[in-house]
């Protein structure tokens, strides 16, 4: 398929434009042939030898004796126009431009209700918008673009006067940038650039973008004019809710003199891809005092996370209460925190803990001095070396817990491990535990092997999902509400009652194996 819709010649030359006033959302990927939405020849009169052309046009036209052809492949042409279109996405689409560089003017309304544009692995594009169209999107809201090879600008330079531009997205909320490894700027020449509603920021795998830096003329290493300013940081963060950055640029972030109160606002902060054996979590915390959810992602620690404990000291008081955190492939963690761990400050207001393929991970939560009694939820997502998830005696401590999920985590077990010589009538209660999830555990034996007498009040499900090896529930007693739904598949009818007897539900259940079978999860694991 070359295009979505065709037009004849004479059709073309005998209508201005080309509307579809109803279409208000519209999707294109995986369509690597097409060249055009609504395909159309254009001829255009050769350039006069008295007149200027743009570095665009050099780049997608050749000449002739008689006429100049514009062979560059165009998605919406100058004719097209979807004045009510809210919602834009276009993937693995090879077009050279999205729209006409001269498209949207103020008299000609095209796509001006656009609130939502979405642009993924489209390698042959060079920019997504040019100059002259940034005034007629002013209800863009969410702007993402994501894998393009050859990107280079957000922003083509189209302009033909020498007035600074100024770029103004009043309603813009959200802007994701990732895997773009040509993008050098948002705009290549002097601009002044605002976003007053940007809640969120997310960079990743830009490497030749400059999120902000303290001497332009550093800009020269990379090629980028020095008149070039980079990503106005300072500008943006008063009203950002969530950042996304590398581990590189957030160290600028807290190397550079910023006031302290500028990140005031900032709520949510993911730190991606540092290679290094310590991270100065501490300064993060500092830095971003109001920060409630901190995820960490594709990191190198040597063995847990918040080292460096001896700075806690002179933190404590000024650190950030963090309400939700998340580990994705640390590569080299082994522990969250230590046995005689002073961590207290920073895990007691802790409500979301979840772990992702953390592969050399044994156990999320060991026996510490560290209280985990806020927790409300725990996740433990393709782990495969984790083989307990928590002692019995931090166990104790979880009183407000509501959900347990643990996927894919292969060696586990048991869930429980004991941490006592002996354990005599002993009872360990989970007061608000609804949902316990064990899915694709390929050893798990039991919830706990030692002879504790578990209570949960409040559980109203447990799905145990491709674990052959579970024959009963636990080795002492568990003690339930009478009806309490055992789900052993993904469907309504995989389901059974235990009335206050989950061991006797599992033992059938094995013994029908009916445990056996794996999870629609259990290809996202490695």
């Amino acid at each position: 398929m070359k295009e979505i819709f065709a037009i004849g010649e004479e059709v073309d030359n005998a209508i201005e434009k080309i509307e579809f006033a109803q279409l208000r959302s519209l999707s294109l990927g995986n369509l690597p042939e097409v060249t055009s939405f609504c395909r159309r020849e254009v001829e255009t009169p050769s350039a006069s030898p008295n007149r200027q052309v743009s570095q665009e046009e050099s780049t997608t036209m050749y000449c002739s004796s008689e006429i100049t052809l514009d062979i560059s492949t165009l998605l919406f042409n100058e004719k097209v126009a979807l004045p009510n279109l809210e919602a834009l996405e276009i993937s693995e689409i090879n077009v050279d431009k999205i729209w006409h560089y001269n498209h949207l003017p103020v008299t000609f309304p095209r796509f001006q209700n656009l609130t939502r544009l979405i642009v993924w692995r489209c390698h042959k594009l060079k920019y997504i918008f040019s100059a002259s169209m940034i005034r007629s999107l002013k209800q863009l809201q969410h702007l993402e673009v994501r894998f393009c090879e050859d990107l280079q600008e957000i922003i083509f330079e189209n302009r033909a006067d020498e007035v600074i531009p100024y770029f103004v997205f009043p309603q813009l909320t959200t802007l994701r940038l990732q895997g773009l490894p040509k993008l050098r700027c948002l705009y290549p020449g002097m601009h002044t650039l605002e976003w007053p509603a940007l809640e969120i920021l997310s960079v990743h795998c830009c490497d030749k973008l400059k999120i902000f830096t303290a001497d332009l003329s550093q800009n020269d290493q990379l090629g980028i004019p020095a008149q070039q300013p980079p990503l106005p940081l300072e500008k943006i963060v008063p009203n950002l809710m969530e950042l996304s950055l590398s581990g590189k640029d957030v160290k600028m972030i807290l190397q550079a003199d910023f006031p302290q109160h500028l990140f005031g606002s900032l709520r949510e902060l993911e730190i991606a891809a540092d290679d290094s054996a310590c991270f100065p979590i501490w300064n993060v915390l500092e830095r971003f005092h109001n920060l409630e959810i901190l995820t960490l992602s594709f990191f190198s620690f040597d063995e847990d996370v918040f080292s460096m404990e001896g700075c806690l000291e002179k933190h404590v008081g000024k650190l950030a209460m963090i309400k939700e955190l998340k580990l994705y492939r640390p590569y080299h963690l082994k522990q969250l925190c230590k046995h005689d761990s002073k961590l207290g400050p920073i895990f007691q207001y802790l409500e979301i803990l979840g772990v992702y393929h953390c592969q050399s991970l044994l156990i999320l939560l060991p026996s510490s001095s560290v209280s985990f009694r806020n927790l409300t939820k725990l996740v433990a997502f393709g782990c495969k070396e984790l083989i307990h998830l928590v002692t019995s005696s931090t166990a104790k401590t979880l009183v407000r817990l509501v959900k347990v999920q643990v996927y894919g985590c292969r060696a586990m077990t048991e869930v429980v491990i004991n941490d006592k010589d002996r354990v005599e009538k002993e009872e360990i209660v989970f007061c608000k535990l609804k949902s316990l999830q064990l899915f694709d555990l390929d050893s798990l034996t039991n919830f706990c092997p030692a002879n504790y007498t578990f209570k949960f009040p409040s559980l109203q499900e447990l799905w145990v999902i491709g674990c052959p090896k579970m024959k009963i529930f636990t080795t002492g007693e568990s003690i339930t509400p009478l009806r309490v739904n055992v789900c052993y598949g993904e469907t309504a009818d995989q389901r059974r009652w235990a009335n206050n007897d989950l061991n006797t539900t599992i033992q059938q259940l094995h013994a029908e194996k009916l445990l056996a079978v794996s999870s629609s999860y259990s290809t996202l694991y490695d």
